[in-house]
């Protein structure tokens, strides 16, 4: 089971585009990125075993690195925890084609 609920991407300008993203009020998430690639680590709050029903919505505003955005969604795969994490769904926006 997937901890990232829905997703949309929306184009800000040539360069800039917003992405909006649901997860389980029960985890928490990190953001790292590097030229234009973005990666959103999701993971259960300690002490917690399943998601919540509940989602919160998160915001991050990407900027293209030569021309490409990429978004990558590590999970932690909570039915093993901290055992692995699956690194989908990817999102890779060419802004140059």
């Amino acid at each position: 089971m997937e901890l990232l609920g829905t997703y949309t991407i929306t184009r800000i300008d040539e360069k800039n585009y917003t992405l909006v993203y649901e997860i389980p009020d029960n985890c928490d998430f990190s953001v790292a990125d590097k030229d234009g690639v973005y990666a959103i680590t999701i993971e259960l709050k300690p002490g917690q075993t399943e998601p919540s029903l509940k989602y919160v919505t998160e915001t991050l505003n990407c900027e293209a690195f030569a021309g490409i955005i990429d978004v990558k969604f590590i999970q932690q795969d909570y039915e093993n925890l901290g055992a692995t994490y699956s690194t989908r769904p990817k999102v890779k926006i060419n802004i140059n084609e």
